[in-house]
C-alpha cells in the first residue's frame, strides 16, 4: 500500500478532482461521520467510484450502523473482481469543515486484509490513500 506524498502527477489530478467536485461537496449534507470517496483507475479511465455507505454492512467491520466502508463499495460497483486486475485504488477522505481538504484515510483493519485479497488474488496493483 502506497501512503506517501510523491505521486505522479496523474495521481494528484485524480486527488484534486474528487477535492473540487461538486458530489463530494453534497456528501457533506448526509450526514456521515465521515466522508470517503474510492475510486478505480485503469490504463487511466475512472472504472468504478464509490462513497461510504448506510444501508448495508462490511461483514465484520465491528460497526454497530449498518454500513460499507468506500473501499468494498468500489470493489461492489465495479461489478466484477477480476476487472481489478491492473487497475489501481484511490481512497480518500474529506474534512466536514466548511472548507473541503484531505484528512487521514488509511483503510482500518477491516478494510486492509480485503485489500491485501485484492492484491494477491485478483491483480489489484497499487493502493494510494490521503495522508
Amino acid at each position: 500500500m502506497c501512503g506517501d506524498s510523491k505521486f505522479h502527477l496523474t495521481q494528484i489530478a485524480i486527488f484534486e478532482h474528487y477535492l473540487y467536485d461538486p458530489r463530494t461537496k453534497c456528501l457533506k449534507e448526509k450526514h456521515y461521520a465521515s466522508i470517503h470517496r474510492a475510486v478505480l483507475v485503469k490504463r487511466g479511465r475512472i472504472i468504478a467510484e464509490a462513497t461510504n455507505n448506510y444501508g448495508s454492512r462490511s461483514r465484520g467491520s465491528g460497526y454497530n450502523r449498518s454500513s460499507i466502508h468506500a473501499e468494498r463499495n468500489v470493489v461492489k460497483a465495479l461489478g466484477n473482481i477480476h476487472l481489478l486486475r491492473g487497475a489501481d485504488m484511490y481512497i480518500m477522505r474529506f474534512s466536514r469543515e466548511p472548507e473541503m481538504r484531505f484528512v487521514k484515510s488509511k483503510p482500518c483493519s477491516t478494510c486492509q486484509p480485503f485489500l491485501e485479497k485484492c492484491i494477491k488474488e485478483y491483480g489489484l496493483k497499487n493502493i494510494y490513500f490521503t495522508e
